[in-house]
């Protein structure tokens, strides 16, 4: 899969990738206790949106939510344009959505390996620490609360491997919300059953809005594996879920699958 931030913020991936993390976030940051928050592939943290693009089949399908978690994660996402927009002029990344859930006290760690990205992220985000480094290295301090996304570009098959070790070994200390694409099923079903040989112990949910008969360039559906703490957030997504697949849906469809692993 050819990843690049820009190109695609906003799509159903995306949507579907930041609803968790709203729940997760929301859940979370309801104890008093400061949440740290790791993210191993941040971007540039926002983006300006053309006249058309794949958001137009993502965020612009629930642009207009107003209630429950779907409505939260829009609302987060309206700030981002002018009062009263019917369209999103910019699109949040995943590091601008979490600073306003954050909390005065909580902490925000962003890696960016991209020289670029990272100058623009420090510009988006001052809130948060950018270290401009490879994010699958990343290191969870485990005397701290952390909620850890992994959402790597996935555009070498080596990246699910090493993605896999990365969310095994951080999974041991902190919560982690790991986002995966689906255009056919052997890969994430790989992707699972390796997470199970390192140990790992986490529930993946994913939706297919369009069917995985159907091949097209674009996803068919995306995956949210949690783990550890974050786990707490699956009541509040799992809820979202069939709001989320009317929403997205391509072809009249949409099919959601959750796995225990």
């Amino acid at each position: 899969m050819d990843y690049a931030h820009a190109r695609h913020a906003g799509n159903a991936g995306d949507v579907w990738k930041h609803a968790a993390l709203v729940a997760a976030l929301s859940e979370l940051t309801r104890a008093e206790e400061p949440l740290s928050y790791l993210e191993t592939h941040a971007g540039d943290g926002l983006y300006p949106l053309g006249s058309s693009g794949e958001w137009g089949d993502g965020i612009q399908r629930v642009f207009g939510v107003r209630d429950g978690l779907v409505g939260r994660y829009a609302d987060l996402v309206r700030a981002f344009s002018a009062p009263a927009a019917s369209r999103p002029a910019a699109y949040p990344g995943s590091p601008s959505i979490a600073a306003r859930l954050l909390r005065p006290g909580d902490a925000s760690t962003l890696y960016e390996i991209d020289a670029r990205a990272a100058a623009l992220l420090r510009k988006t985000v001052p809130s948060a620490e950018v270290r401009e480094a490879d994010g699958l290295g990343a290191e969870a301090d485990a005397a701290a609360r952390t909620l850890v996304l992994i959402d790597p570009p996935f555009t070498q098959k080596q990246e699910w491997t090493d993605a896999a070790r990365t969310a095994a070994r951080l999974s041991e200390s902190a919560a982690v919300l790991f986002w995966y694409p689906i255009k056919a099923l052997t890969r994430p079903r790989a992707l699972l059953a390796e997470l199970g040989k390192l140990g790992m112990r986490g529930v993946a949910v994913e939706l297919h809005w369009t069917p995985l008969r159907l091949k097209r360039e674009r996803l068919n559906g995306a995956g949210m594996i949690f783990a550890g703490a974050a786990r707490a957030a699956l009541p509040a997504f799992m809820a979202a879920v069939p709001e989320l697949g009317a929403l997205l849906q391509t072809h009249g469809e949409w099919t959601s699958v959750q796995i225990g692993f």
